[in-house]
């Protein structure tokens, strides 16, 4: 019934989203005919990049079908301090949404997104779901940390038949009362989550002993934003007898790629209908050989309100063959994102580090960067490194850490110039120095 309703209203608005989500089933499940394909997306990569140039600030300078590779590589500082300047002046005055990153760097990031853009995220997300086992309409429960700031109205949640599940703290009750609540529902489900939480579950079913689950329906199972171990893959196919398959995806640009469930290896397929993908060398901009670390280097086609291209995700992976003209496309054979250390709250219970994000979301637009350190056991330090060198709401930030922390969580906020990375370069935005607890 929901399916049906979805195709509907979409098939009444013009067909937005079905025309993009044929296009990417076209590109993305080709198998011979790679000249039709490399003649679609080399259009797109060339509209994109025409566009930028003559509407964008901070193209300006280049020249009409100017090729790709003289483009320069961009990271999320460089789009922050030339923000208006990445804004296309054809969609100033035209609708646009809001997209921000949980800056697992420590640099918190937002950007605006039009609305041809949303639609093709939403038949990006339709096409990887089904390709996990998804049918559209099926409930679907969403596992992540929850604030008013990032759910839907509850209105929209039931009319998209999701679930919010927060794992704030994920602790045996709540974990014991997740899975109560899906031997009740009847109704084939589906489970997008953090990787940590299904571990999370995995341990605690493990410990109290719990036998494989029978008949509760579920479809697919996606493990977002960390790293899928072997031991969270295989536990989870033996407590509900589904295949796990890990995203790659971030907030600022969308699905990028995602393995293929039940297969052998652990390579992710690219989405090359929406995306073009580099990987760059660690310490050149030239582009690595296949199976060698490097870059995640992406060129959004679609955003069109501001343009993203040859964009550094601060991600590293590795391509298993070279791309060529009319030659099957490169898998990612590896994907490493950052780690971040787990934090506690003065009870000693254990708070999601991706909570973290959440309390800094209202003050993107004053931070540079961010660091939140769990220093002792009921002590803690947030490190701010903001636009203009000062900051008028550490009242109001601390309240909301001691909110989830603990009311006797001392927390003290330290202004800085720089966060300086990691010896690897990348910046980690949770840090527990507490040896007591980690």
């Amino acid at each position: 019934m929901r399916s049906k309703l979805f195709w509907f209203v979409d098939a009444i608005k013009g067909g937005k989203i079905s025309e993009h989500y044929k296009e990417i089933a076209f590109i993305n499940s080709q198998k011979n005919n790679f000249s039709s394909v490399s003649h679609t997306r080399n259009k797109l990569i060339g509209d994109i990049l025409n566009h930028a140039a003559s509407t964008t600030p901070y193209y300006k300078d280049f020249k009409q079908n100017e090729a790709l590779s003289n483009f320069p590589v961009i990271k999320k500082t460089i789009v922050q301090e030339n923000f208006e300047a990445f804004k296309s002046t054809v969609y100033l005055d035209r609708p646009k949404f809001k997209v921000a990153t949980s800056g697992s760097t420590g640099v918190p990031f937002f950007l605006y997104q039009d609305q041809n853009k949303k639609n093709r995220n939403t038949a990006d997300t339709i096409f990887f779901l089904k390709k996990a086992g998804y049918e559209v309409g099926q409930r679907l429960y969403d596992i992540e940390v929850w604030r008013n700031i990032n759910m839907m109205t509850p209105l929209k949640a039931w009319m998209k038949n999701l679930v919010y599940v927060d794992i704030s703290k994920f602790n045996d009750a709540d974990i014991d009362l997740f899975i109560a609540n899906l031997k009740k529902d009847t109704s084939p489900k589906n489970l997008v989550g953090f990787a940590s939480a299904f571990e999370n579950i995995c341990q605690h079913l493990d410990k109290i002993g719990s036998k494989p689950f029978t008949n509760l329906k579920i479809a697919s199972i996606i493990a977002i934003s960390e790293h899928l171990n072997d031991y969270v893959k295989s536990s989870m196919k033996k407590y509900f007898n589904a295949n796990v398959v890990s995203r790659y995806s971030n907030e600022e640009i969308g699905i990028i790629a995602q393995q293929i469930p039940g297969a052998k290896k652990t390579d992710f397929q690219i989405n090359w209908a929406s995306y073009h993908l580099e990987i760059l060398k660690m310490d050149s901009d030239r582009p690595a050989e296949p199976n060698e670390k490097g870059r995640i280097v992406i060129t959004d086609l679609f955003n069109y309100c501001m343009p993203m291209i040859r964009y550094d995700t601060g991600d590293i992976a590795s391509f298993d063959t070279l791309l060529a003209e009319d030659a099957p496309f490169p898998k990612l054979t590896s994907v490493e994102g950052r780690k971040m250390d787990s934090v506690f709250n003065t009870n000693g219970e254990a708070i999601s580090p991706f909570l973290i994000y959440t309390k800094f979301y209202p003050f993107y637009h004053l931070i540079k960067q961010y660091q939140f350190i769990q220093v002792k056991e009921k002590k803690y330090l947030i490190k701010l490194n903001t636009h203009t060198g000062s900051f008028e709401h550490r009242d109001a930030l601390i309240q909301s850490f001691q909110e989830d922390f603990g009311n006797d969580a001392v927390i003290a906020l330290e202004m800085v110039d720089e966060i300086p990375p990691l010896s690897s370069g990348k910046r980690k935005k949770v840090v527990n120095l507490n040896t007591g607890k980690k």
